[in-house]
């Protein structure tokens, strides 16, 4: 009899949301636990029923910090979504996403996609392909508030990226923006990991800081005109 064929299985890629509640839950003093296996099943029945805090419009919530190897965690489902693409239905890891513009193309490698933090920046570093020099990286650096110098949600970065002359001159705004959207995804899903405001919308980020050993973020309660709904 002719074996039957296997089919593979297809491993899924879990979205920022996911990913930051499981943070979050890790992040919670359990250490009065002693058994590991017990520890972890508190932490996942802790992530099924967050975000538990609940803070008014306007109000920030208290901040969520996560060191480097938490933000390579986060990093990629933001960056899939950052690309179009939906992380419940993009296989693990997920495929390159081509960029096509007046006769050029760059083949983003959006499972490659990481961060590094420094004191008051992060480097957003996005591996790229094309004809001129094969496989090459290219990175966005977005300064912003560090512990001693806050500053708000306000961050800058430099009009091109760096690298291979040839990419970063011809992709300078498309690479800005996709990077500047894989930032604001990892932010947005850690926010809103932590609670929502008192319309039920979850918490969006004040103050982003940055240090060599972690990222923070505050959260904040969107503003009352923002939950307004607008009528036809």
């Amino acid at each position: 009899m002719a074996e039957r064929p296997v089919t593979p299985s297809i491993s899924l890629i879990q979205g920022g949301g996911s990913i930051a509640g499981q943070l979050r839950a890790q992040s919670l003093d359990l250490s009065a636990i002693k058994d590991p296996r017990e520890r972890a099943l508190v932490q996942k029945q802790l992530q099924a029923v967050l975000p538990a805090v609940a803070v008014k419009a306007g109000a920030t919530a208290a901040p969520m910090t996560i060191g480097p190897d938490d933000l390579e965690r986060l990093v990629p489902a933001a960056a899939i979504a950052a690309a179009g693409l939906g992380p419940a239905r993009t296989p693990s890891p997920p495929p390159p996403v081509l960029w096509e513009q007046d006769g050029s193309a760059l083949l983003v490698q959006v499972a490659g996609v990481r961060a590094r933090l420094g004191d008051g920046y992060v480097d957003i570093v996005i591996p790229v392909t094309c004809d001129q020099t094969g496989p090459t990286e290219v990175t966005v650096t977005f300064v912003g508030g560090s512990a001693a110098r806050p500053a708000g949600g306000v961050m800058t970065t430099e009009d091109h990226p760096r690298g291979p002359e040839v990419v970063v001159e011809r992709w300078p705004e498309p690479l800005v923006a996709f990077a500047w959207a894989t930032l604001v995804g990892a932010t947005s899903a850690l926010s809103g990991a932590v609670g929502v405001d008192t319309s039920g919308r979850a918490l969006v980020p004040a103050a982003v800081t940055f240090a060599p050993n972690g990222l923070t973020v505050v959260p904040i309660g969107r503003h009352a005109f923002v939950q307004t709904p607008v009528g036809p």
